[in-house]
């Protein structure tokens, strides 16, 4: 089996990734891992916006119907409807009761809870060795390189090393719920808060990882995650506390993404338009993010910097 077929890319995305989604797609096809595959899985109500990748070469287009078990699909299109009636800020209220009161319990299954699922589940159970997360609203340069990804010291695990006294918000939550779940020394004064994309995920340790969240909990894995209060867990955290715990005995290449570059600032389109086009250029620039708002939900409209972008891929490609 050749290199290319034992590693494969996952994006779990949604109607509100499409742009996004279609300039990432169009990078990653004009760039050095354009022969590897990647798996994609929709949320099943936007699969038919979609259809136009169905028959890109090398792209396995899912729905979350095809991904998800029966019981979880049917939960978070109940959740999607119940949402979209209350709206935004009582979804928040919501999630907030069943931080609290543990109820009620369809916050747990919106969205953002189920694509971390279809991550895991379609990592532990494809026939590949490695699987890269990359989110739709990474653009991938010429530079990618499949060496991103593979070490000859150890597996790979980006890291981006902070004080565990200065973490603040979600990261803070993130790691403490991981170590809680995972059961592993939480007395290191440094961890690793690196949440981002790409995030490389080995397929055996990933499937042990699961294992020891079962045997932590007496629940099937997934159950235990939804079980556990909403916006409190992380499937990567999950994952980098497991290795934490495994340090004394596999080889981790805590590797610091310096190929990466992120942008936040979207609110002049043109700067960003220009940026991008310059970060294309540069040998040491990998992967660049844009992190705006959150997808789906901008205040402005991204097409006027996701259009001109997309077609500087397709005319340098």
């Amino acid at each position: 089996m050749s290199n290319k077929q034992r590693m494969v890319f996952i994006t779990p995305t949604w109607a509100g990734d499409l742009d996004h989604f279609r300039v990432m797609r169009a990078s990653l096809e004009q760039s050095p891992l354009a022969g590897f595959d990647h798996y994609v899985v929709v949320q099943h109500e936007d699969i038919a916006l979609f259809e136009e990748f169905r028959e890109r070469s090398g792209l396995t287009l899912l729905s979350t119907r095809d991904v998800l078990p029966e019981d979880i699909e049917h939960r978070r299109n109940c959740a999607r409807q119940i949402s979209q009636r209350l709206g935004r800020k009582m979804t928040r209220i919501c999630g907030s009761l069943k931080r609290i009161f543990s109820r009620p319990d369809w916050p747990s299954y919106t969205g953002w809870h189920t694509q971390q699922l279809c991550k895991l589940i379609l990592a532990s159970e494809l026939e590949y060795d490695k699987a890269v997360i990359i989110d739709s609203d990474v653009i991938v340069t010429p530079y990618a390189s499949y060496n991103d990804f593979v070490s000859d010291i150890g597996y790979v695990c980006f890291a981006d090393w902070q004080s565990r006294t200065g973490l603040k918000g979600k990261v803070k939550k993130w790691i403490h719920e991981s170590e809680y779940l995972i059961d592993t020394v939480s007395s290191t004064t440094e961890v690793n808060a690196y949440f981002d994309t790409p995030f490389v995920f080995d397929r055996q340790l990933l499937c042990e990882a699961l294992k020891t969240l079962e045997s932590n909990t007496d629940k099937v894995w997934y159950t235990a995650l939804l079980d556990r209060p909403p916006r409190r867990w992380s499937e990567f955290g999950i994952y980098k506390a497991y290795l934490m715990q495994q340090t004394s005995k596999v080889s981790i290449d805590w590797r610091i993404p310096s190929f990466c570059h992120y942008l936040y600032d979207t609110s002049n389109s043109q700067t960003v338009v220009e940026t991008v086009g310059e970060l294309l250029t540069k040998p040491d620039i990998h992967y660049v993010t844009i992190h705006s708002q959150a997808s789906g939900r901008e205040l402005r409209d991204a097409s006027a910097y996701l259009e001109p972008i997309l077609s500087l891929i397709q005319k340098d490609g």
